[in-house]
């Protein structure tokens, strides 16, 4: 079967040898979802160094000014200066007619508001009013712009091993479990300053970032550092062994961690900041910023775990085969070149 062409545009890195690594997981996720049923090229930036997630589905690297098509089909990966420029280069500089979409993983507005202040959020608006003239919507939420979003898609990396023996007790060897970037916007840095100077009888387990790229002044005995972790059977052993997932962020878009604690039936600890993201689901709990708030969640979720995780169990998940199909009916809809 002839499989028609999609290119993709996302801030990613992408390592380029015999394998091939990305450095974010949600693109390799998008990949496999619709590789088998087009042919995709990448068009994003080479990485010199090698990166933490394998990309198992076959794609074909290129450049703009390599696109020999003047009618393409195009999937935007999130609102970023590079897929701003890269875009804008298509359209004025290589006159390509562009059928396809924006997919909005998180709100770009707060985001960029949070890391650059006004000037950041002007020069989202600028990138938004653009792309959103040339492409179609597909986004996680509703809230992550005004505009009338119809197409909602609900990303997962959950299949069948996230739910196998989740109800066996394993041994727990540490109280509290982060996984993701180490950044200020994500609340990591906040967290360990907190388990470091507050919560010193706490262990967590930080994953996402090595230990040797943390600034030394964020260690401390009862805080582990580890770095990405791309299997998942080793990702689940990771959460089995941990008591209360918390997330610290600042600012989120639809947050998969929560969705993986919550198949290892682990409850969550989140902040006021985040509390959207909860989205009905039983066993997240959401805290104000302080230690009060905090500590009373922490107790009352150790009185009654195995309550809390009778309730969780009750959640409907979204599994990564519903993110597939949802993604392919809005592509396969909309694209027509």
């Amino acid at each position: 079967m002839l499989l028609k062409n999609l290119y993709l545009i996302s801030n990613d890195k992408i390592w380029l040898s015999k394998k091939k690594f990305t450095s974010n997981n949600d693109l390799n996720s998008i990949i496999s979802c619709l590789a088998k049923n087009y042919k995709i090229y990448l068009l994003n930036r080479k990485s010199k160094n090698k990166l933490s997630f394998p990309i198992k589905e076959k794609f074909t690297f290129l450049k703009v000014n390599k696109i020999e098509e003047k009618k393409i089909n195009l999937l935007l990966v999130s609102i970023t200066p590079y897929n701003f420029l890269t875009l804008l280069k298509m359209i004025y500089f290589k006159n390509l007619k562009i059928k396809g979409y924006v997919y909005l993983r998180s709100d770009g507005f707060l985001e960029y508001k949070y890391r650059y202040g006004i000037f950041g959020y002007f020069l989202y608006y600028i990138m938004f009013k653009f792309i959103i003239k040339n492409l179609k919507i597909l986004s996680c939420s509703k809230k992550f712009t005004n505009v009338n979003v119809k197409k909602i898609v609900h990303p997962s990396e959950l299949n069948s091993m996230w739910f196998k023996n989740n109800r066996i007790q394993k041994k727990i060897k540490t109280d509290f479990l982060y996984v993701g970037r180490f950044k200020k916007d994500k609340g990591s840095i906040y967290l360990s300053d907190l388990f470091k100077n507050d919560f010193k009888n706490y262990k967590l387990t930080i994953v996402g970032t090595k230990k040797k790229n943390i600034d030394k002044k964020y260690y401390s005995k009862n805080i582990s550092y580890i770095g990405a972790i791309s299997k998942i059977q080793n990702l689940i052993d990771i959460y089995d062994s941990t008591k209360i997932f918390i997330l610290p962020s600042y600012i989120e878009g639809f947050p998969k961690v929560i969705s993986e604690s919550l198949a290892r039936l682990k409850p969550i600890i989140i902040f006021e900041d985040i509390k959207y993201v909860v989205n009905q689901r039983d066993g997240i709990f959401v805290c104000k910023r302080n230690l009060v708030s905090l500590k009373k969640n922490i107790d009352y979720i150790s009185k009654n775990y195995k309550r809390i995780q009778n309730k969780i169990n009750k959640n409907y998940f979204y599994t990564k085969e519903n993110f597939k199909n949802e993604l392919l009916n809005y592509i396969q809809d909309e694209l027509k070149y």
